[in-house]
Protein backbone atom coordinates (compact mmCIF):
# COMPACT_ATOMS: atom_id res chain seq x y z
CA UNK A 1 0.00 0.00 0.00
CA UNK A 2 1.32 3.45 -1.01
CA UNK A 3 1.70 5.39 1.88
CA UNK A 4 1.67 8.82 0.32
CA UNK A 5 -1.15 10.07 -2.16
CA UNK A 6 -1.30 12.76 -4.41
CA UNK A 7 -4.21 12.75 -6.87
CA UNK A 8 -6.72 12.57 -4.22
CA UNK A 9 -7.36 16.14 -4.02
CA UNK A 10 -7.84 16.26 -7.72
CA UNK A 11 -10.57 13.86 -8.31
CA UNK A 12 -14.52 14.48 -8.59
CA UNK A 13 -16.84 12.21 -7.55
CA UNK A 14 -18.18 12.48 -11.00
CA UNK A 15 -15.41 10.43 -12.40
CA UNK A 16 -16.62 7.07 -10.50
CA UNK A 17 -20.81 7.18 -11.95
CA UNK A 18 -20.24 6.02 -15.49
CA UNK A 19 -21.00 2.14 -14.10
CA UNK A 20 -22.93 2.17 -10.76
CA UNK A 21 -23.31 -1.43 -9.21
CA UNK A 22 -26.73 -0.93 -7.99
CA UNK A 23 -29.14 -3.19 -6.36
CA UNK A 24 -31.45 -4.44 -8.64
CA UNK A 25 -35.32 -3.40 -8.03
CA UNK A 26 -36.69 -6.14 -9.56
CA UNK A 27 -34.66 -9.04 -8.08
CA UNK A 28 -32.52 -6.86 -5.61
CA UNK A 29 -29.58 -9.19 -6.85
CA UNK A 30 -26.63 -7.00 -8.37
CA UNK A 31 -27.26 -4.63 -11.32
CA UNK A 32 -24.89 -1.91 -13.78
CA UNK A 33 -26.45 1.65 -14.19
CA UNK A 34 -24.64 2.35 -17.10
CA UNK A 35 -23.77 6.46 -18.05
CA UNK A 36 -21.27 6.23 -20.79
CA UNK A 37 -20.92 9.82 -21.72
CA UNK A 38 -21.37 11.19 -18.25
CA UNK A 39 -18.08 13.48 -17.12
CA UNK A 40 -19.51 16.13 -15.05
CA UNK A 41 -23.12 17.25 -14.44
CA UNK A 42 -24.96 18.42 -17.03
CA UNK A 43 -28.52 18.78 -17.91
CA UNK A 44 -28.82 16.40 -21.55
CA UNK A 45 -28.07 12.85 -21.06
CA UNK A 46 -28.09 10.92 -23.94
CA UNK A 47 -28.12 7.21 -22.37
CA UNK A 48 -28.51 6.20 -19.29
CA UNK A 49 -29.25 1.92 -18.50
CA UNK A 50 -29.66 0.00 -15.81
CA UNK A 51 -29.39 -3.48 -16.47
CA UNK A 52 -29.97 -6.35 -14.03
CA UNK A 53 -28.17 -9.90 -15.57
CA UNK A 54 -29.56 -12.08 -13.11
CA UNK A 55 -33.43 -11.46 -13.99
CA UNK A 56 -33.19 -9.34 -17.31
CA UNK A 57 -34.57 -6.11 -15.46
CA UNK A 58 -33.70 -3.09 -17.54
CA UNK A 59 -34.52 0.67 -18.39
CA UNK A 60 -33.14 3.97 -19.52
CA UNK A 61 -33.14 7.34 -18.11
CA UNK A 62 -35.86 8.16 -21.11
CA UNK A 63 -38.55 5.90 -19.95
CA UNK A 64 -38.71 7.88 -16.66
CA UNK A 65 -40.57 10.59 -17.28
CA UNK A 66 -41.95 11.69 -13.51
CA UNK A 67 -40.17 14.62 -11.41
CA UNK A 68 -39.21 14.09 -8.58
CA UNK A 69 -39.41 17.43 -7.32
CA UNK A 70 -42.15 19.67 -8.83
CA UNK A 71 -40.12 23.04 -8.19
CA UNK A 72 -37.36 21.86 -10.38
CA UNK A 73 -37.75 23.28 -13.70
CA UNK A 74 -36.54 20.57 -16.23
CA UNK A 75 -35.24 17.20 -16.27
CA UNK A 76 -34.62 14.64 -13.22
CA UNK A 77 -33.18 15.75 -10.37
CA UNK A 78 -29.50 13.94 -9.85
CA UNK A 79 -27.99 12.42 -6.60
CA UNK A 80 -24.52 12.52 -5.85
CA UNK A 81 -22.56 11.23 -2.70
CA UNK A 82 -25.23 9.58 -1.40
CA UNK A 83 -25.44 5.58 -1.33
CA UNK A 84 -27.48 5.71 -4.15
CA UNK A 85 -27.19 5.96 -7.99
CA UNK A 86 -27.84 9.33 -8.88
CA UNK A 87 -29.63 8.43 -11.77
CA UNK A 88 -32.50 6.16 -10.76
CA UNK A 89 -31.62 6.33 -7.00
CA UNK A 90 -31.62 2.60 -6.60
CA UNK A 91 -29.19 1.62 -3.65
CA UNK A 92 -25.49 1.15 -4.65
CA UNK A 93 -24.31 -2.53 -4.06
CA UNK A 94 -21.48 -1.84 -2.25
CA UNK A 95 -22.53 -0.76 0.73
CA UNK A 96 -21.46 -1.97 4.63
CA UNK A 97 -21.70 -0.48 8.55
CA UNK A 98 -18.73 0.44 10.03
CA UNK A 99 -19.17 1.40 13.48
CA UNK A 100 -22.56 2.93 13.22
CA UNK A 101 -21.40 4.73 10.00
CA UNK A 102 -22.59 3.77 5.85
CA UNK A 103 -19.07 3.14 3.87
CA UNK A 104 -19.88 2.79 0.47
CA UNK A 105 -18.83 2.76 -3.31
CA UNK A 106 -20.48 3.56 -6.45
CA UNK A 107 -17.83 0.26 -8.11
CA UNK A 108 -14.25 -1.27 -7.75
CA UNK A 109 -12.62 1.64 -9.15
CA UNK A 110 -14.62 3.62 -6.27
CA UNK A 111 -13.27 1.51 -4.11
CA UNK A 112 -9.76 1.63 -5.17
CA UNK A 113 -9.86 5.68 -4.31
CA UNK A 114 -10.77 5.47 -1.09
CA UNK A 115 -8.43 3.07 -0.15
CA UNK A 116 -5.52 4.65 -1.71
CA UNK A 117 -6.31 7.74 0.17
CA UNK A 118 -7.40 6.22 2.92
CA UNK A 119 -4.28 4.01 3.21
CA UNK A 120 -1.89 7.22 2.67
CA UNK A 121 -0.44 8.05 5.38
CA UNK A 122 0.55 11.80 3.64
CA UNK A 123 -2.26 13.09 1.52
CA UNK A 124 -0.28 15.57 -0.10
CA UNK A 125 -2.98 18.58 -2.16
CA UNK A 126 -0.34 19.93 -4.38
CA UNK A 127 -1.75 23.31 -4.91
CA UNK A 128 -5.26 22.41 -4.38
CA UNK A 129 -5.67 23.38 -0.95
CA UNK A 130 -8.92 24.86 -1.62
CA UNK A 131 -10.77 22.23 -3.75
CA UNK A 132 -13.34 21.66 -1.91
CA UNK A 133 -15.32 19.80 -4.68
CA UNK A 134 -12.84 16.61 -4.80
CA UNK A 135 -13.89 13.33 -3.39
CA UNK A 136 -10.56 13.57 -1.15
CA UNK A 137 -11.72 16.77 0.67
CA UNK A 138 -15.67 15.34 1.23
CA UNK A 139 -14.65 12.39 2.89
CA UNK A 140 -15.81 12.24 6.22
CA UNK A 141 -13.51 12.35 9.26
CA UNK A 142 -14.26 9.02 10.65
CA UNK A 143 -13.07 7.67 7.47
CA UNK A 144 -9.91 9.59 6.95
CA UNK A 145 -8.87 9.44 10.49
CA UNK A 146 -5.32 7.47 11.47
CA UNK A 147 -7.37 5.83 14.20
CA UNK A 148 -9.41 3.90 11.75
CA UNK A 149 -7.68 3.56 9.02
CA UNK A 150 -6.54 -0.45 9.45
CA UNK A 151 -9.93 -1.31 10.04
CA UNK A 152 -11.55 0.96 7.12
CA UNK A 153 -9.21 -0.66 4.90
CA UNK A 154 -10.01 -3.78 5.77
CA UNK A 155 -13.74 -3.16 5.63
CA UNK A 156 -13.11 -1.69 1.96
CA UNK A 157 -11.75 -5.00 1.21
CA UNK A 158 -14.38 -6.78 2.32
CA UNK A 159 -16.45 -5.02 -0.19
CA UNK A 160 -14.12 -5.58 -3.24
CA UNK A 161 -14.11 -9.48 -2.53
CA UNK A 162 -18.10 -9.13 -2.45
CA UNK A 163 -18.33 -7.49 -5.54
CA UNK A 164 -17.85 -11.25 -7.60
CA UNK A 165 -19.77 -13.44 -4.66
Amino acid sequence: METRTKNTYRTSLYAFVKQVLVVCPNCTGKALVRADDFDTPKYEISLVKVVCTSCGYNKTLENISKRIDEKQKRGKVLIFGAPVDPFFHLPVWLQTDFSGELLWAYNLEHLDFLAAHVGAKLRERNGFKFNVKSIGARLPRWMTAADNREEVLRTIEKLKAGVNG
